[in-house]
């Protein structure tokens, strides 16, 4: 049998290639590393990172402040009941909780309004509002779940006066007991229904409508862009191996220039990819693209140069098309579920979530949702453009330097 020695060959020329064999194990343990730390932590110290909300209390009881105290005693809740003005703190109030809520700076926030302790003492529906960005649907879930367990739990009234009201109660208790108890002015002797009129507050309105697919292009745009502009600056290495780029530097053309044309050329597809992927959205779906324009150009601009400078930096540090594919898969990964392309930032780890800031994937999210959520301006998004330029400069340099002098191996 000659098939024996042929595998042999095959797995003797593989193991020479350190590069490959790093590569090939590599790239899955450090894929599955990021992925496990995303969702879990490490250990048994993983979890849900807490969400920071703002609680104003405007009963201020003995139970409004029981209940204060219980939430803020929750690992997965952060509850800020004050706010820092000039130099000194004082409490939120409904005004400026939805004021913060609605520039970002906190996803939702608890309003107790005045009846709070009354209702829970007479069996009334204890009145509460949960006041929220829609964008952060799955933190307004959990806050609503955790709000009535604490309320369920710590509060054996609530409990106990639903149970004096309901149907089974009525039938086999004499009228002589139960009246006391249930001379509240109440009325309500149906079923057990949810004694928490729990009402939800959306905030922007109709100027979030049918923008959650902004949240999703900013995504997965970035993540197939740097997939995209990574394979076409793989075409690098072909042009160096086939005599391309040795016959390209006879004419008066400098090695450096070589490169950055190859960037643009990158650029301006990355940039005609997100310009079809927003015109679709807005086709489809109802993205309104047209609500500050030269914001939106703007920020396609730098995210597609950001994008085609890390492609450029990977093919220039790269030997071959399997290093550039497995490299690619290892970097664009890591990236985009770090930076909150695939998966909701806040249910990471902190430490994930500050690893994810120095990634382009957060700094083009956080502009176009910017754009689209908070209808942000131009000036607003600055600080994501002045980052992604920065991105771009970095690698773009990186990568001439390295490719200069791979052209003269």
């Amino acid at each position: 049998m000659n098939i024996i020695p042929l595998i042999k060959k095959d797995f003797k020329m593989f193991f020479k290639s350190r590069s490959a064999v790093a590569l090939t194990y590599l790239v899955p343990m450090v894929i599955t590393l990021i992925f496990g730390a995303v969702f879990g932590g490490f250990g048994k110290t993983g979890g849900i990172n807490e969400i920071k909300v703002i609680l104003v209390d405007e009963d201020r009881t003995e139970f409004s402040k029981k209940f204060t105290a219980i939430l803020d005693s929750l690992q997965e809740l952060a509850v800020h009941t004050k706010r820092k003005k000039n130099d000194e703190y004082i409490p939120f109030d409904q005004n400026s909780m939805d004021e913060w809520i609605r520039e970002g700076k906190r996803k939702l926030g608890i309003y107790i309004p005045k009846g709070f302790e009354k209702s829970i003492l007479t069996g009334r529906k204890i009145p509460l509002e949960i006041h929220f960005d829609p964008k952060y649907q799955i933190e307004y879930g959990i806050t609503n779940g955790i709000i009535n367990k604490v309320l369920m739990e710590n509060f054996p009234q609530i409990l106990l006066k639903n149970i004096m009201k309901s149907p089974f109660f009525r039938q086999f208790s004499s009228a002589e007991a139960r009246d006391p108890i249930l001379d509240n002015k109440s009325q309500n002797f149906g079923k057990m229904d949810n004694p928490v009129d729990l009402k939800s507050v959306k905030l922007l309105g109709k100027a979030k409508e049918n923008s959650m697919f902004a949240q999703y292009v900013a995504g997965m745009a970035v993540m197939f862009l740097l997939f995209s502009v990574t394979h076409a600056g793989a075409s690098l290495i072909d042009e160096k191996n086939n005599g391309t780029i040795n016959r390209l530097l006879i004419a008066p053309v400098r090695r450096s220039e070589i490169l950055v044309s190859k960037m643009f050329y990158i650029s301006l597809m990355g940039l005609s990819q997100l310009i079809v992927l927003f015109i679709f959205g807005w086709l489809v779906f109802s993205l309104n693209i047209f609500k500050d324009v030269s914001a939106l150009v703007v920020m396609i601009i730098v995210t597609a140069l950001a994008c085609a400078s890390v492609g450029i930096f990977i093919a220039s540090i790269c030997k071959n098309q399997q290093q550039v594919g497995s490299l690619s898969t290892l970097i664009v990964l890591g990236m985009s579920a770090l930076g909150g392309s695939m998966f909701p930032s806040f249910i990471m780890p902190r430490y994930i979530q500050t690893i994810g800031k120095f990634t382009l994937n957060h700094w083009a999210m956080k502009g176009i949702t910017d754009i689209f959520w908070y209808s942000k301006h131009l000036a607003d998004i600055f600080p994501s453009v002045l980052i992604l330029l920065g991105i771009t400069v970095m690698f773009s340099f990186i990568a001439i330097r390295i490719f200069n002098k791979r052209l003269l191996e």
